[in-house]
């Protein structure tokens, strides 16, 4: 509770201070401060959020660092933060680079320029998605690293079993990936979706460029996305929920959370939550299986090969 307390206040603080320093800098900037005031305010606001977020993920603020274990124990605390920590950091990457946006339209209307950004484009879009993910990325890899080698390459339940794995683990996770993919292609053809809703979906607006502008979705769908939710979920959570619950709690747990953060585009399309479910399960059974985190990453990889593939072939 006192941790939650001084959060909050270092929250409310630093918007404070955000909107202040903005408003001022806004008295200096431009001489009908009057009309950009509260948006000006809001944008203050916003960057001393951010910088509460990103204060607290990692352990920069004074009564609310974590206690110096080395390393941390692993529990249901920890399965926690890391899942509450993935989703806040890479909501304040993303809305970090769209108020540094917002900030430079409004200095450009102020000088009587014509504002640049496009909101509701792919490129605002792919660029809000990348900040977060990159700030994501920053965040998994600190938390690994402070979890310690003892932690990283423990294969059991409750470890990160970030080692090997033996060659069969990859082939069984290609076997899963192509079954999970044949489900895929079942589904689309017995419960054929809408494609207009589908296109509202903000990954599939990611895809609708050509040549090197579909560069940047791939390495967040193939790469960025895979290897960090798998050490958020299959990694992190599971091994906190494993040390108290053990791994069948686990695996079910992971899988509804995992499930959880992809509601809001499989909501487009319901069955999406039947394969959805198989791939964490499927990684889930694999880390287990083969006391190893990569097989998962290469099935979870495949698996979103495969959806790409299936989506453009029903297009």
């Amino acid at each position: 509770m006192k941790t939650l307390a001084l959060s909050l206040l270092w929250l409310a603080g630093l918007a404070a201070l955000g909107a202040a320093i903005m408003l001022g800098l806004g008295g200096l900037m431009f001489h009908h401060l009057a009309l950009l005031g509260r948006q000006l305010t809001q944008i203050g606001a916003a960057f001393g959020a951010d910088v509460t977020i990103f204060g607290l993920g990692f352990g920069a603020l004074p009564g609310v660092r974590a206690s110096p274990t080395n390393p941390p124990k692993l529990g249901p605390a920890q399965a926690a933060w890391a899942v509450l920590g993935f989703g806040a950091l890479m909501l304040a990457g993303s809305l970090l680079f769209a108020n540094l946006l917002t900030l430079e339209d409004l200095v450009l209307i102020a000088r009587h320029s014509p504002a640049r950004v496009a909101f509701g484009g792919r490129g605002f879009l792919l660029g809000t998605v990348c900040a977060g993910e990159l700030s994501a990325a920053l965040w998994v890899a600190w938390v690994v690293r402070r979890l310690g080698p003892t932690h990283q390459q423990d294969g059991s339940a409750s470890g990160l079993a970030l080692g090997p794995a033996p060659a069969a683990a990859y082939v069984a996770a290609a076997t899963a990936a192509l079954a999970i993919i044949g489900v895929v292609l079942l589904l689309f053809h017995f419960i054929p979706p809408d494609l207009a809703r589908l296109q509202n979906v903000p990954m599939a607006r990611l895809f609708t460029g050509t040549g090197w502008a579909l560069l940047p979705p791939l390495v967040v769908a193939l790469l960025l996305a895979p290897i960090l939710e798998e050490l958020v979920f299959r990694g992190i959570a599971f091994a906190g929920i494993a040390a108290r619950f053990g791994p069948i709690s686990a695996a079910i747990v992971t899988t509804l959370l995992f499930m959880a953060l992809h509601a809001p585009e499989k909501l487009y399309y319901p069955p999406g939550f039947i394969d959805i479910g198989l791939m964490a399960m499927g990684a889930a059974a694999l880390r287990l299986k083969f006391r190893s985190i990569r097989p998962a990453i290469l099935l979870h990889i495949l698996y979103n090969l495969g959806s790409i593939l299936a989506a453009s072939w029903i297009h």
